[in-house]
Formats: C-alpha cells, sequence, structure tokens
C-alpha cells in the first residue's frame, strides 16, 4: 500500500491529536499551522486506506506526493551517485571526497576510519560499540580531542531514523570539517559565520566531541536500497507474524524513559508510540532497551561519563528541541516529575492542569540558551529560521534519546547531567522531506554544521 506525503487538515487541535490516537497517522512535523478560518493543519505521511478513512471522517487531506514513488527515484540518485564515487579515486579514501550525493551505509563507516588515521591519529580515537545489529553490522564512533580523558564532552548522535538520510551526512561533515581545520590550524566560514582557528583548537584541546554518525545501519541500507520510507531498525518479526510488515523497533521509543507508556500517560494522550510490533513507525519494542542500536547509544553515556551534553540529528521540521517530551514543563512543582507514581496515568495532555513536568528553572534556561546559539547559526547559512521549542511539541513522546540522556542524573545522582537536545532538520516544503534532493540536502548540511560548531563552542 502506497504512503503519501500530505497536509491534513482538522476543525481544531483535537482533531489533530485524534490523527494519533484515533488513526494510528505518522505525523512528521513538530509544529501545526493555525489557519485564518480556525482549522489547524500538520504535515504527515499517510497510506492510501488512512486516507479514505481521513477523508470520510470530515478531514482535509492534500496528497503532496506518493512518498514511495519518489523515494525511489532517490534512491537511484544514491546508487549512481554511489558508483561515480567508487570509480573517481582510490579505494579507502572514497569516503571523504566531496560527496555528490547521499553517503551509502560502507562509506559513512569508512570516513569514521579514515578520520581516525593519519594526519588526525593524535587527536582522534575510533570507538568500536559492542554491540552486533540484527544484521550483524557493527557500529563506530569517533573521539574527537586531544590531551587527557575526562574534559567536558559532546556526544552526537544520527542516524536513528533509517529513512533520514542526511544525519549521517551532517555528522560526517561536520568531523571533516573540525579535524580538518585543527590540523592545519585554520578557521571554518559557513555562510557568514566564521569559527576562529583558536575557537576550534578549544574545542579540541578542551573538550571532547564523541560523533556517531550511524547508529542504525541495517535501517538504513534498507531505506537507501530497498523501502525507502522504512524508519525502524531491522529486528525480526515475532513469531506468527508477516516478515515483511512486522520488522523492526523505533529505536527513538526503545530508551529507558517512561518506555511503558501505558503506566505513565493518560489514555486520552495522543502519544505517538505503539506496543503493536506490525506498526509501521513506532513500536516500542518488546521490552524496554531491547534493540542493539539502542544499548549501543546508552553504552556511550555510561562508558564516557564526562558527557555532559547531547544532540539527536533528526529530520524533519527546522526546530530545535529540548527536554521534556512527555508534558508541559514546569518549574514550581518539584515532586511533580517522572518518577512520582501519584501522577502515573495523568502525563501527556498538554492543555490540562493535572500534570507538567518539573525542569529546574536554570536547566530550561541554560538549554534555551543553547538552542537559540544554534538557531541562530543557522540562520547565517541561507537565512533559514529554525524553532527553538520544548520537545512535546506536537505529540507527548516516550522512550526518546534526549529524554532518556537528560533523566539519567535525575534518576541516579551519581550521574553527570547531560543537556540534550533534538535538531529536526529539513523543511516539509522539500520533495521527499526526510531525505531531499541532494543539492538541498548540501546546504541543509551547512546549516546544521554551523549549528554543531556554535553548539560546540558555547558548551562548557
Amino acid at each position: 500500500m502506497p504512503r503519501y506525503h500530505a497536509r491534513i487538515t482538522g476543525e481544531n487541535l483535537a482533531a489533530l491529536a485524534d490523527l494519533v490516537r484515533k488513526y494510528n497517522v505518522t505525523v512528521a512535523r513538530h509544529t501545526v499551522k493555525r489557519l485564518k478560518n480556525g482549522t489547524a493543519s500538520v504535515d504527515a505521511h499517510v497510506e492510501s486506506g488512512q486516507i479514505r478513512r481521513l477523508k470520510a471522517a470530515g478531514y482535509g487531506v492534500k496528497e503532496l506526493e506518493n512518498a514511495d514513488a519518489e523515494g525511489k527515484k532517490r534512491q537511484a540518485q544514491c546508487r549512481r551517485s554511489a558508483i561515480a564515487r567508487k570509480a573517481a579515486v582510490l579505494p579507502g579514501r572514497r569516503a571523504l571526497r566531496a560527496a555528490q550525493g547521499y553517503l551509502s551505509v560502507e562509506e559513512v563507516e569508512d570516513a569514521l576510519k579514515e578520520l581516525s588515521l593519519a594526519p588526525n591519529k593524535a587527536f582522534t580515537r575510533l570507538i568500536e560499540l559492542p554491540h552486533r545489529t540484527w544484521e550483524k553490522r557493527t557500529c563506530r564512533a569517533l573521539k574527537i580531542g586531544r590531551g587527557r580523558g575526562g574534559r567536558p564532552a559532546i556526544y552526537l548522535l544520527g542516524g536513528v531514523h533509517a529513512r533520514e538520510w542526511g544525519s549521517s551526512d551532517i555528522l560526517i561533515t561536520f568531523a571533516r570539517l573540525l579535524t580538518q581545520a585543527y590540523q592545519s590550524n585554520s578557521s571554518v566560514t559557513i555562510g557568514t559565520n566564521r569559527f576562529a582557528a583558536a575557537t576550534i583548537r578549544k574545542i579540541v584541546e578542551e573538550k571532547e566531541v564523541y560523533v556517531l554518525p550511524q547508529i542504525n545501519p541495517d535501517g538504513r541500507f534498507h531505506s537507501m536500497n530497498k523501502a525507502p520510507m522504512w524508519r525502524k531498525n531491522r529486528r525480526p518479526a515475532p513469531a506468527g507474524h508477516s516478515q515483511t510488515r512486522c520488522v523492526g523497533v523505533d529505536i527513538n521509543r526503545n530508551f529507558d524513559f517512561m518506555w511503558d507508556y501505558p503506566r505513565f500517560f493518560s489514555a486520552e494522550a495522543p502519544i505517538a508510540n505503539s506496543k503493536n510490533p506490525c506498526d509501521s513507525d513506532v513500536y516500542i519494542g518488546p521490552h524496554v532497551m531491547s534493540e542493539p542500536e539502542t544499548r549501543n547509544a546508552a553504552w556511550m553515556f555510561d562508558q564516557y561519563p564526562n558527557i555532559r551534553h547531547f544532540i539527536d540529528v533528526h529530520s524533519y521540521s527546522e526546530s530545535i528541541l529540548y527536554s521534556w517530551g512527555d508534558d508541559r514543563n514546569q518549574t514550581a512543582r518539584p515532586q511533580m516529575n517522572f518518577r512520582n507514581p501519584a501522577f502515573d496515568g495523568k502525563r501527556g495532555i498538554v492543555e490540562d492542569r493535572a500534570y507538567a513536568e518539573y525542569i529546574r528553572p536554570l536547566d530550561r534556561a541554560q538549554a534555551v540558551k543553547l538552542a537559540n546559539h544554534m538557531r541562530d547559526a543557522i540562520k547565517r547559512v541561507r537565512n533559514h529560521t529554525y524553532k527553538v521549542q520544548q520537545a512535546i511539541d506536537l505529540y507527548p513522546t516516550a522512550g526518546t534519546s534526549d529524554d532518556y540522556a537528560f533523566s539519567r542524573h535525575v534518576i541516579d545522582s551519581r550521574r553527570a547531567k547531560v543537556t540534550a537536545f533534538t535538531i529536526e532538520w529539513g523543511s516539509e516544503n522539500n520533495a521527499t522531506p526526510f531525505h531531499p534532493e541532494y543539492s538541498e540536502m548540501q546546504k541543509i548540511i551547512q546549516e546544521i554544521t554551523a549549528a554543531l560548531f556554535a553548539f560546540c563552542a558555547r558548551a562548557a
């Protein structure tokens, strides 16, 4: 059944919430557009059968493109560009060539290996993650930092959702530019942003940066070569279920933060999670942290307790999200927090007063300040303004990487406090917005790379 990128209009915000609660629609953008006639619209991806049901229920559905058909065209472009790169350069040196198309799964890993070699060997290290994926792939991260360990560290994660091809490319570009600039003692200019050589030295010599660009290589390979709209990993389907439709877990619903969402959330909350293994997008997995990819991402925090900042790079909506994602933030009632069972069954309704998630005022202020620095750096590339907002906008979520990262110090005060963000790159106005034309992706790469440089310069 084909999937369509569509704009769905409902009579009010409650009707849009019902897209998740009643119709199992995958909402893709973290912003609701309120229209002049009182209605509201949202960007989504829907199957043809869902479109029929939504129209019968009174929703307006504007089909923008056949996402599967257009995705197949994008796959063909990727194959052609990969062949051209392979033919143009020597084996083992192709990954860091100026890309004219999305990097393949193999090329992302090649790029990490290459970045860890001379002339970068004195200040980089390749890290092999402990858990093999379901299809037996090994994931790696790159540490960038000179000198003794233990300094404040920044952790950049990409490739969680398979169809968001550009996230891995962004992080490889960032690592390449950072290592090149440090090696040559030069500045980095992106748009009207200029990061001086002294700033680059401070990042490398006074901090540490961990870059994990491809946490879900199985899913990425499947999306780039078979099903372009694939989002999950490739966990085999449970016994008795379809081995095509019921494969995979959404890694970004599998982390240890309110994973068992029916216990924590109101039954009326429009939470975009599912316990159905055949859900095409947001199956949370058979148990918390069940997936090797999830455990690899979390392993980094345990292995490197000096990590103080975290960014998970996603697509799309041109937004920068900070904690929390389960309910609206509040700073007045510390006892009203995700660990308090007295509030179980009350979370996730943004408009009510039954619950709001506690965050320390200084933590919220710091998150917003750092997010604003990223927003400003992005704007200085081509005048696009990303929206800084709390993660719950549009709908509540549970089991996500950013809230897991930030919650760790609340659960165990011996752990470091990690200020956590999700960047949602790219616009709904792009064709195939999860993996737009590479000419557009190159501009997005510049925007988000500028944001990451600004973030690393500012993060303490």
